[in-house]
């Protein structure tokens, strides 16, 4: 019985892990800029290259961090808390050069408000992080973020997409990485960024 009730748990964590590493910040970054072009077209990237773009600064430079956290050992034994400040850095990073080539090259209002809003949102994680010491959660900010750039850009039926976020809670709760404030707060932030990208880029409709 013992033993049964250990594999049990070995499988629960596993899923747990595996739900984390499906939904992982950068591939919903992905998978969000994809539906965008898929859906929308020139009204969400203007060219090609605008969305080739999206997809380094959104999804390749943030994962990189974590890449550069696992090949260094003497980085990689300072644990996740390193490598989640890398992330944050490497995130933001990649939001300002989102913003400026946005800017830059003429992109259309979605892009702009796209990248704003994944600024604001890594903005306002870093000051949690690192002056209020508060860990909200960047897995439950990297879903709903997605999510309501859908509803907003794509129309209401992707509020359904927010439901993504019921697993993503029940995994971090199982493994202790975030208690529920965490993941709360890291649900909200991305609404609010959003709701400032909009006033200042403009509403789209």
């Amino acid at each position: 019985m013992e033993r049964i009730t250990a594999d049990a748990i070995r499988m629960s964590d596993k899923a747990a892990q595996a739900i984390r590493a499906i939904t992982a910040p950068h591939f919903m970054a992905l998978l969000l800029t994809s539906a965008l072009y898929a859906g929308l077209g020139s009204e969400a990237f203007i060219t090609p290259l605008h969305y080739v773009e999206s997809v380094f600064t959104l999804t390749l430079l943030p994962m990189l961090s974590y890449l550069i956290c696992r090949a260094v050992p003497s980085l990689k034994r300072r644990g996740r808390k390193l490598e989640r400040s890398l992330a944050i850095i490497f995130s933001v990073i990649g939001y300002v050069m989102g913003t400026a080539f946005a800017l830059v090259g003429n992109g259309t209002r979605l892009e702009l408000t796209l990248y704003l809003t994944y600024l604001i949102s890594g903005i306002l994680t870093a000051i949690c992080s690192f002056v209020f010491k508060f860990k909200a959660s960047g897995h439950t900010c990297g879903a709903s973020g997605p999510a309501a750039m859908l509803s907003y850009a794509m129309g209401p039926v992707y509020l359904l997409s927010f439901a993504i976020l019921i697993p993503i809670f029940a995994s971090s709760l199982k493994l202790e990485r975030h208690n529920l404030s965490q993941l709360i707060a890291g649900s909200i932030v991305p609404v609010v960024a959003l709701i400032a990208a909009i006033l200042i880029a403009g509403p789209l409709f």
